[in-house]
């Protein structure tokens, strides 16, 4: 989804896509929760009040009463003819209208076994499709047992492909304990700034000592500066503190990008704390919607397939809306579809995020659920409300 946004000082900074999914415009995007669309039931006052919360705990039971109270939405596509079983063991924020996948959280998601292995066919029939489906623990949710839908890499080589880092990523068929030091791998990387940090200092150095800086060599570091910025701090960050003139004063220019340098190297791992503190190997995705759909799907860059608006797209396509016609904060939305259940798509996607100092990584993806096209729980209605400023 191509933002809004007032426009960065440098043209060369890439214009970034797609919704914050659980967000409205003056929030973090990594507040918990996925994007919620309009409440099933409307919140009251006196009687009406207290006759919607008796309704409420006789359809859904006390947990909806409970975050009815707490002003915490959820949103049901199909709501049960009774209560809700109390032997459930995981909660939910959507559940598909045959009650076979839940979405809890932006990361976690389960479905029916049957349905995983449903979709793993579907998506190992199509060879340019890079992920599967593993299933993980088993839960309760609305009287089901259902299990953890964990996305990962077919093999190392789709991996590869992805331009991932195969030693953190997860790939199908890897036992508990690989996977654990792959977690603890990747963890500890996310903190370490990058080396090529270092490596313009002792350039932005040598420069400095010159008699005369070179303007060419200034341009070039300027470039390589802006670019490790971006990816380490966001675009936001590297708007407000990368000079935007290196030319004019090359001394100063130089002078102020070893601040700068600086500054990034002490504000890098705490702005990587979201990566650091993830507890599953999830799949690195990047800070852009449609480079996070053609990661998955393996459909080649500039749009495509990818850019075609399928009213209920298969299991290895994509969602996809224009926005254009909007005056909100987004130009379109892509988003891969992982899993059916009847009318109702589970995604995988990824959203973009100019105040994100993430550029890629495993606190990015999440997963959505999506109602039949043409009604309010739709993909496309979804994020028109989300477009329209609403977070959904």
């Amino acid at each position: 989804m191509t933002g809004k946004e007032s426009d960065l000082m440098y043209a060369r900074l890439p214009r970034r896509q797609g919704p914050l999914p659980e967000q409205t415009a003056e929030t973090n995007r990594r507040l918990p929760g996925p994007a919620i669309g309009p409440v099933a039931h409307r919140h009251g006052t006196g009687d009406a009040a207290a006759a919607h919360l008796a309704a409420l705990q006789r359809s859904a039971g006390n947990a909806a009463v409970a975050r009815t109270l707490s002003r915490t939405p959820v949103q049901r596509y199909a709501g049960p003819a009774e209560e809700r079983d109390v032997a459930d063991t995981a909660s939910y924020d959507r559940i598909s209208q045959n009650g076979k996948i839940a979405v809890s959280g932006r990361q976690e998601a389960y479905a029916d076994a049957a349905l995983i292995d449903k979709a793993n066919g579907a998506l190992a029939a199509l060879d340019r499709v890079r992920i599967r489906l593993e299933a993980g623990r088993e839960v309760r949710i609305d009287g089901r047992m259902l299990r953890r839908v964990l996305p990962v890499f077919a093999t190392r080589e789709a991996a590869e492909e992805a331009r991932t880092n195969p030693d953190h990523e997860p790939i199908a068929g890897e036992d508990a304990q690989t996977r654990q030091n792959k977690l603890a791998s990747y963890r500890q990387s996310v903190v370490e700034p990058p080396a090529a940090l270092g490596r313009l200092l002792e350039d932005v150095t040598r420069l400095l000592n010159a008699r005369s800086p070179d303007k060419r060599a200034v341009g070039e570091v300027h470039q390589r500066l802006l670019r490790l910025a971006l990816d380490a701090l966001g675009a936001d960050w590297a708007a407000g503190n990368v000079p935007v003139d290196p030319t004019r004063d090359t001394t100063e220019y130089l002078k102020t990008a070893g601040k700068v340098i600086g500054e990034i190297v002490v504000k890098y791992a705490d702005s990587r704390q979201p990566e650091s503190a993830i507890r599953d190997l999830l799949i690195t995705m990047p800070n852009d919607c449609q480079a996070g759909a053609q990661r998955l799907l393996g459909i080649a860059g500039g749009g495509g397939d990818l850019q075609q608006a399928r009213p209920d797209p298969a299991i290895g396509e994509n969602h996809y809306v224009n926005l254009s016609d909007m005056n909100g904060r987004w130009n379109n939305h892509f988003a891969a579809v992982i899993m059916r259940d009847g009318d109702d798509s589970l995604t995988f996607e990824t959203a973009a995020d100019s105040t994100s100092p993430i550029g890629e990584g495993k606190s990015l993806g999440y997963f959505a659920l999506y109602g039949r096209h043409g009604t309010d729980q739709s993909f496309g209605a979804d994020l028109r409300r989300q477009n329209a400023g609403g977070g959904g």
